[in-house]
């Protein structure tokens, strides 16, 4: 395979996602087939507080291996690399030196310390769910969405770093999200765009193309706006490859690194959903729902909001969940697997395999047990950094196998919630969704999101290789090198899976009493999960 790849006239992308639990960078043709791909992992530091922090040393060290490797075995020429593209994880912030050092680790979007800094912020009179009415409807007005109480945004980490760690805010040349962080180290140039800068909450997002911050927002949060990234067009250019890089991972510095675009917006591309109204549900470590739509819009009340996207003069609506893989993770990790007094055991790799083959031995709706998926809070359809999860309604007849169906389901009812605020955001039903994300593998859940859904799922043929996908196809478009017509036909589908009637009648049935549990537990745990 490499030495046929190099006596081609084939053009390559070097793509790299730098995601909430690991790093992937491929290596993507013209025809969407990822001609190489390698990985690595990093841990997330849970702190005291609600914080929630990475190492930045250790993405740029992860994302290095990985890149080496995936430009070695795609036998790609070095020349035939023409562009380098970063997405990631965003609303992260990283406080880096005018040398481009870290001078702490990153803020993670699970962080919430500065969720009190938030809420000083946008308080006022009349008030309305803690915020000044106001501030409120203007902040909405200018950026789509206000400072979260629940200190998710990037806004909330600068004014934490601000009114924490006063040195470190001191010390701050540019605040940065993750991909440009990456941009950074492979450009030596400090830059955003108002789709990358996103969660800094400090842009105005009622036009499209904006390259500057605005006065009111700045204003509002007391951050400087010196320590800002400036703003390039989101089908921008950032600059060429630092020989020294080019050097490392066997590259030549005539390689171009476009801007970067944060996940939410890639993995809509890399589905093939270049349309309006064009879904794309992706079951990766948070969740999110993405399609592109010709307007800006935000229902608070749900927690969604159509933001600018990573194409040019396109809005896409954004929500993230916050709660499917990480749920999935930590139930096989700390609750089947875990070494604690009841098992000692090595933890098998296929861990999925046997979450899927679990869950296919008891029937939908799980004999009644109910899962309710918030272990780490909630973000959309509801905002609430108190609710948790747990399995209601077990008998003595529950087995594991309950518990991993009931799981996929619970995390679906959830799914479902917000296709309901989907559909009333944009007044129309969805005729389907694109399946993609890790959790995309998995069939029996593909079913589970059809069923309860009542809608044909889509499953991508690649899922997760999606967000390699959707930033080559957005370097190639940049350069000039493809059409976005032409993306949805460079990506291939798996299966269709259509609703099953009787399963669909079953989940009918249960999603309103999931919905009425959490309107139940609401102020249980508020109760138990508030600071004293």
């Amino acid at each position: 395979m490499p030495t046929s790849e190099k006596k081609t006239n084939q053009k390559y992308v070097l793509s790299i996602d730098l995601g909430t639990s690991g790093a992937k960078v491929g290596v993507v043709n013209q025809e969407g087939k990822v001609a190489a791909c390698a990985s690595g992992r990093y841990e997330t530091q849970f702190l005291p507080n609600g914080g929630a922090e990475q190492d930045p040393a250790k993405w740029w060290s992860v994302v290095t291996l990985a890149a080496r490797q995936a430009i070695q075995e795609s036998g790609a020429a070095p020349e035939a690399i023409v562009a380098i593209g970063a997405t990631s994880q965003w609303s992260v912030t990283v406080a880096v030196d005018e040398h481009g050092d870290p001078l702490m680790n990153a803020i993670s979007w699970m962080d919430a310390r500065g969720g009190k800094y938030n809420a000083e912020i946008v308080k006022g009179f009349p008030s309305m769910q803690g915020y000044g009415v106001v501030k409120l409807f203007k902040w909405i007005n200018i950026v789509g969405a206000p400072p979260t109480h629940g200190g998710s945004d990037a806004l909330a980490h600068i004014l934490f770093i601000k009114n924490e760690l006063p040195e470190i805010y001191r010390k701050t040349y540019k605040f940065l999200e993750p991909m440009d962080y990456i941009n950074l180290r492979l450009t030596g140039k400090a830059c955003a765009t108002q789709n990358s800068n996103l969660a800094s909450l400090l842009i105005d997002n009622r036009k499209l193309g904006v390259t500057e911050y605005d006065p009111w927002t700045l204003r509002m949060s007391g951050v400087d706006r010196a320590k800002l990234p400036d703003l390039l067009p989101v089908d921008g250019v950032v600059g060429t490859l630092l020989p020294q890089v080019a050097k490392e991972w066997g590259l030549t510095p005539n390689s171009v690194v476009v801007t970067g675009a944060n996940d939410n917006s890639v993995s809509a591309i890399g589905s093939g959903a270049i349309a309006d109204y064009e879904a794309a549900a992706v079951l990766g470590t948070s969740g999110m729902l993405v399609f592109h739509v010709p307007y800006k819009k935000t229902d608070l009340t749900h927690m969604v909001a159509s933001v600018p996207s990573a194409l040019r003069d396109r809005y896409l609506f954004t929500a993230e969940t916050g709660n499917t893989g990480r749920v999935v993770d930590t139930f096989l990790k700390n609750l089947v697997y875990g070494k604690d007094g009841f098992c000692a055991c090595d933890m098998p790799e296929d861990i999925y395999v046997h979450l899927n083959q679990a869950a296919t031995q008891v029937p939908p709706g799980s004999d009644g047990v109910l899962f309710l998926p918030w272990f780490n809070g909630s973000l959309a359809p509801i905002e609430d950094p108190y609710v948790r999860g747990g399995f209601l309604n077990l008998s003595n007849r529950t087995t594991r196998n309950h518990l991993a169906r009931s799981l996929l389901e619970g995390i679906t009812y959830n799914w479902r919630w917000l296709k309901e605020a989907a559909e009333a955001f944009t007044k129309r039903k969805f005729p389907l969704w694109r399946l993609t994300g890790g959790g995309a593998l998995s069939d029996i859940w593909a079913q589970i999101m059809a069923d309860v859904l009542g809608i044909p799922i889509h499953q991508q043929a690649d899922p997760r290789n999606n967000t390699l996908l959707g930033m080559a196809f957005l370097a190639f478009n940049r350069l000039g090198l493809m059409s976005l017509d032409d993306v949805p036909h460079k990506v291939a589908t798996a299966r269709i899976y259509e609703p099953i009637p009787a399963n669909s009648k079953v989940y009918d049935r249960i999603y309103p009493q999931f919905r009425a549990s959490l309107k139940q537990l609401l102020p249980i745990f508020r109760t138990l999960n508030k600071p004293a």
